[in-house]
């Protein structure tokens, strides 16, 4: 009888990492328009070429571009523009805490940079896998989901950016932004705990409208 050989620890990765990138594909539609609407916004609003790429790469997030761009379109203090962006982005004190067990054994750059780019999607892709598999195919799986969406997320906001001269801003961007952000988040919706999540924030959201 022949012993079939276990799959190459390489090769397992390889294939966690390609369930990864598959995990995050009903979201890319709507990371790709977030995107698009936040690189529209950042020259629409004033900022110049290679601070527009900056933040495209470095800061990476639409949640915090898009809530710091007035200020800085106001020219208001570095100091405020800071705290503004922290404080829209608390939700990733969340997220640290939701991955220390899948990361705790890296080393700290590894786990800086996963920290860095995980965001929402591949976060809830992980989630929803439930830790199956031995923390390296964890960290590969995180990293696939993590790659597809970064990739689309630059491309789309660098789209955006060179193409903000013949596109509108207006409503019909923050029209383009409401609908990113239901590509983004409906995928996520599986389970009880999600939907109760989403329906509370939508309670909260429209009750608090006015503010």
């Amino acid at each position: 009888m022949t012993v079939p050989h276990p799959r190459r620890p390489h090769a397992v990765r390889r294939a966690q990492f390609r369930a990864g990138a598959r995990a995050v594909v009903p979201s890319l539609p709507g990371m790709a328009a977030w995107g698009l609407a936040t690189g529209i916004a950042m020259v629409k609003v004033g900022v110049e070429l290679l601070p527009a790429l900056w933040m495209t790469f470095a800061v990476y997030s639409g949640t915090s571009q898009l809530a710091v761009l007035p200020l800085i379109a106001g020219g208001v203090a570095v100091t405020t523009l800071v705290l503004t962006a922290a404080i829209a982005n608390l939700r990733f004190v969340v997220y640290s805490a939701t991955l220390a067990p899948h990361l705790r054994r890296l080393p700290l750059a590894a786990r800086l940079a996963t920290g860095f780019v995980t965001i929402d999607g591949p976060l809830a892709a992980l989630m929803m896998r439930q830790r199956q598999g031995r923390l390296v195919q964890r960290v590969a799986f995180l990293w696939g989901a993590n790659a597809v969406t970064w990739l689309t997320w630059c491309g789309a906001s660098v789209a955006g950016i060179a193409l903000a001269a013949v596109l509108p801003y207006g409503p019909e961007l923050a029209y383009l932004g409401v609908l990113a952000l239901f590509g983004i988040a409906l995928p996520m919706l599986a389970g009880r705990p999600a939907w109760a999540a989403a329906l509370a924030s939508a309670a909260v959201a429209i009750a608090a409208a006015g503010w």
